[in-house]
C-alpha cells in the first residue's frame, strides 16, 4: 500500500500526541505506571467521560484517571470522512451486544452494537446533531428533577458546541436555514456544521414533504423540533470531517499532567467501604451517610490479573446506558432479586438499575430511486470513487463531505392523522405492558412518564416520528416518543463479553406498548404518500417488498412486514434514570447514585425520558452541566470539612479553658459563641460557567 505524505504526517501527529504522560501504557514488565490513587476515576471515555475529564482537569490541583475498554481510533477514512458513513464498516471500534428475542415483533433477536473506542459511539455514529424540543426537557423537570428544564440545560447545549452556518456555495441549503439568535454556541469544543455538498434528492425530499403540508423548520435546534429541515452534523465546517468527543474534549487536554488515560482495560467492579448507613435520599450532603466508594477494579480481559486503584473524591460511571447499569449490578448495586440470582452480595437494593430502558424503534426501508441520471452515494465506486476521493482530499469539497443523512422531517401527530384522541386514549388505557420485573416504584415512575408522553404527543412542536432521507432512497422512520420500556441485565457476575452465559442481555421490548407500532405504521403510510408527490415521483422510487403502495392499503400485511424490520435507533437510554427514588430512580438531580456518597453516572442512562431527537447533543449538554454540580459539591465538602475542624478546635479550646477557673471559663464561653456566630457556613450556589468559552 502506498503511503501519501498526508497519511505519514497524520500518523506522526498521532504518535506525537500520545507520547505525553496522558496516555498510560504498560512498561517493559507489563505494569501500568499509575499513581497510588486519583481524586476522580472516570469509567468510560465516551461523551460523558471525556467532557467531565476535560472540565475537571482545568483545575490543576486535582488528578483524574480515565479507564476505557476500547482503543484510540486510527483516524482512517472510514471513520473521519462523512461520506463514508453507511458504506464503510469500522467494526473494529464497535462491540456487539446480545439482544433478547423480540416477542412483540417477530420473536427474533436483533443486532445491537455500540462504539468501543476513545470517543465512544461518536467515532461511529451518523453525525446527526439535534436537540429536541422545549417540552422534552421541561418534562424532565416535571418528573422530579429541579434545574433540568429547557431553560436550565440550554446554556450547556450552547457551551458544548461551536456552530457554523452553511456556506454560501449556491446549493440553496442556506435559504432553508435561519438559526435563532442566541440559541447556538460559537466557542464550544464540538464543531457543528454543514457539508459543502448536497445531493439533489435532499431537495426533492424537502419539496415533497412540503407538498404534504409539513412546514420547513429553519432551526430544528431552536426549541421547536417539528418540521422538515436540513439537519446540522457534528462535523468540522473547515475540514469537512467528523467532529467526535475525542477531538473535541480529549485532544485539547493532552498536555495536562493531571489527566491519565488507560485504554484496552475494562472496569470489572466498583469498590466500596461501609461509610455509614446507605441512606437512599436525593438530598445527599458530601461527607454525610451513605456507601463510600473507594475505587475501582479493572483488567485487560477475563483471564488477566485484576488491578485495583483508589479514588480520593469520586468515581464517575460513563460507560453508556448498557454497561453502566451492568457494572453497578455486578458491584452489588441494583435489584436485590437479580443480584441474588447471580450470587452477588447486595450493597444497595436499587430496583431501577437496568430498568426504564428506552430507545427509538426504527425502520429503514429503501425506496430505490430508478430514474435515469440520478447520482447517489451508491454510484461512488471504481473510477468515480477515485475522483471523489481526490477532490475531497485536495479541496474538502464534493460528495464525500455529505453525511448519510442531511435532510429529515420531524412530524407532529396532528399533522398526519385526525385520530389523535383515539391514539392518546389507547396510550393512556393500555395496561400490563411493563416487564414483570418492574416493582411498584418503577410502575409509579412509568405512570408519570406516560402522562408526560401523552401531553407531548398532543403538541405540534414535538414529533411523533422522524423520517430521514438518504441520497439512495432510504426513508427511515423512527418513533420519537416510545411508550415501551425494557431492561438491561447482567447475566453473570462478570462484565466480560466472553463469559458464559453472556455478560449482558438487552431487551428493548419494542412495541410492547401497541401505540409504538401504530405510530410506525403511520410513518410508513406517510412514506407511501410522500413518494407519490410530484417532487419525489420524479425520482421513480421503487418501494421494497411489502412496503409498496398496494401493500400500504392492507394494514395487517403491512404490520407484519413492518414488525420483521423494526430495529434499534441506537439511542439506548434511561437505565440509570434521574428520577425520584419512589419513581424507580437510580440517580438524583446531581446524578449521584442513591445511597452512595461519591458515585455518579454521566451518560445517556440518566435520561429519564428520551427526547424526540438524536441524543448525542443532549448527552454533551448533560455532561457539561454536571461539571458545575461536581464543582459545587467539591466546594461544599471543603467548606464543611474546614467548619468541622474549626468547631473541633473551639471545643478543644473550651475544654482546656475549663481548667483555668470559672471566670475564665465564662469568658471563653462568651467568646466561643461569638466565634461560632462569625463562622456560619455561607450558602453556596453552583458557579455558572456555561457562557464561558
Amino acid at each position: 500500500m502506498r503511503l501519501t505524505t498526508a497519511t505519514l504526517a497524520l500518523a506522526a501527529a498521532l504518535l506525537l500526541s500520545f507520547t505525553s504522560a496522558t496516555h498510560i501504557i504498560p512498561d517493559s514488565k507489563g505494569k501500568l505506571p499509575l499513581q497510588d490513587g486519583y481524586d476522580y476515576i472516570i469509567v468510560g471515555a465516551g461523551i460523558g467521560g471525556l467532557v467531565v475529564a476535560n472540565r475537571l482537569t482545568e483545575d490543576p490541583s486535582v488528578s483524574i484517571l480515565v479507564i476505557e475498554a476500547g482503543d484510540l481510533d486510527d483516524r482512517a477514512e472510514d471513520v473521519s470522512i462523512p461520506g463514508n458513513i453507511g458504506f464503510e464498516d469500522p467494526r473494529r471500534y464497535e462491540v456487539k451486544v446480545n439482544m433478547a428475542e423480540q416477542e412483540f415483533l417477530d420473536g427474533k433477536p436483533r443486532i445491537f452494537s455500540q462504539g468501543k473506542a476513545v470517543g465512544g459511539s461518536t467515532i461511529v455514529n451518523g453525525l446527526v446533531w439535534t436537540r429536541g424540543s422545549v417540552a422534552d426537557f421541561d418534562a424532565w423537570e416535571r418528573l422530579g428533577n429541579p434545574g433540568w428544564a429547557w431553560s436550565d440545560i440550554l446554556p450547556y447545549f450552547e457551551k458544548s458546541e461551536r456552530y457554523s452556518p452553511p456556506v454560501r456555495n449556491g446549493s440553496g441549503a442556506q435559504t432553508l436555514l435561519h438559526p435563532i439568535a442566541g440559541n447556538h454556541g460559537d466557542r464550544g469544543p464540538v464543531e457543528v456544521g454543514y457539508p459543502e455538498y448536497y445531493y439533489n434528492q435532499s431537495y426533492n425530499f424537502l419539496d415533497g414533504i412540503r407538498e404534504l403540508g409539513i412546514p420547513v423548520n429553519k432551526d430544528p435546534n431552536g426549541g421547536s423540533a417539528t418540521g422538515a429541515s436540513i439537519i446540522p452534523s457534528s462535523m468540522s465546517a473547515k475540514n469537512q470531517s467528523r467532529a467526535d468527543a475525542r477531538i473535541a474534549y480529549l485532544d485539547p487536554a493532552l498536555e495536562r499532567p493531571n489527566l491519565h488515560l488507560i485504554t484496552g482495560y475494562t472496569v470489572t467492579r466498583v469498590l466500596y467501604g461501609n461509610g455509614g448507613t446507605a441512606l437512599l435520599n436525593s438530598s445527599h450532603v458530601p461527607g454525610g451517610p451513605g456507601l463510600e466508594i473507594t475505587g475501582v477494579e479493572f483488567a485487560a480481559n477475563s483471564t488477566a490479573q485484576k488491578i485495583s486503584i483508589s479514588c480520593r473524591r469520586e468515581v464517575i460511571l460513563a460507560a453508556g446506558a448498557i454497561m453502566s447499569p451492568v457494572l453497578l449490578q455486578v458491584s452489588g448495586i441494583g435489584p436485590a432479586e437479580l443480584l441474588g440470582n447471580l450470587g452477588i452480595d447486595v450493597a444497595i437494593d436499587l430496583p431501577g438499575v437496568g430498568s426504564n430502558f428506552q430507545d427509538h424503534p426504527t425502520l429503514q426501508p429503501v425506496y430505490e430511486y430508478t430514474a435515469p441520471d440520478i447520482f447517489t452515494a451508491w454510484d461512488i465506486v471504481g473510477s468515480t470513487r477515485d475522483a471523489v476521493r481526490e477532490e475531497y482530499l485536495a479541496n474538502r469539497t464534493g460528495p464525500w463531505t455529505a453525511p448519510m443523512v442531511n435532510a429529515a422531517a420531524f412530524v407532529a401527530l396532528s399533522w398526519v392523522t385526525d385520530r389523535v384522541e383515539d391514539i392518546l386514549d389507547e396510550a393512556a388505557n393500555t395496561t400490563a405492558n411493563l416487564p414483570p420485573s418492574y416493582d411498584s416504584t418503577l410502575r409509579a415512575g412509568y405512570e408519570a412518564q406516560r402522562a408526560e408522553l401523552i401531553s407531548i404527543l398532543a403538541r405540534t412542536d414535538t414529533p411523533a416520528y422522524e423520517v430521514m432521507s438518504t441520497s439512495w432512497g432510504q426513508l427511515a422512520v423512527s418513533g420519537m416518543q416510545p411508550f415501551s420500556r425494557g431492561t438491561v441485565s447482567a447475566r453473570a457476575a462478570s462484565v466480560f463479553g466472553d463469559a458464559a452465559p453472556p455478560a449482558v442481555v438487552v431487551d428493548p421490548r419494542f412495541c410492547s406498548h401497541a401505540v409504538d407500532c401504530r405510530l410506525l405504521l403511520s410513518g410508513l403510510r406517510f412514506n407511501d404518500r410522500l413518494i407519490q408527490t410530484p417532487p419525489m415521483a420524479a425520482l421513480a422510487p421503487a418501494p421494497p417488498p411489502g412496503f409498496g403502495v398496494a401493500d400500504a392499503r392492507n394494514e395487517t400485511a403491512l404490520d407484519e412486514a413492518m414488525r420483521a424490520k423494526i430495529t434499534s435507533g441506537f439511542h439506548p437510554s434511561g437505565t440509570t434514570s434521574m428520577l425520584p427514588l419512589e419513581h424507580g430512580g437510580v440517580v438524583d438531580p446531581s446524578l449521584r447514585v442513591y445511597g452512595t456518597r461519591n458515585l455518579r453516572v454521566v451518560d445517556a442512562g440518566v435520561i429519564p425520558l428520551i427526547p424526540g431527537a438524536h441524543i448525542q447533543a443532549a448527552v454533551y449538554a448533560v455532561a457539561e452541566k454536571v461539571r458545575n454540580l461536581l464543582f459545587y459539591d467539591s466546594s461544599l465538602s471543603t467548606i464543611l470539612t474546614k467548619a468541622r475542624k474549626q468547631a473541633a478546635d473551639i471545643i478543644k479550646a473550651e475544654s482546656l479553658g475549663a481548667l483555668s477557673g470559672a471566670k475564665l471559663r465564662s469568658k471563653k464561653s462568651h467568646n466561643s459563641k461569638r466565634s461560632l456566630k462569625s463562622r456560619r457556613i455561607p450558602r453556596l450556589r453552583p458557579v455558572d460557567t456555561a457562557h464561558k468559552g
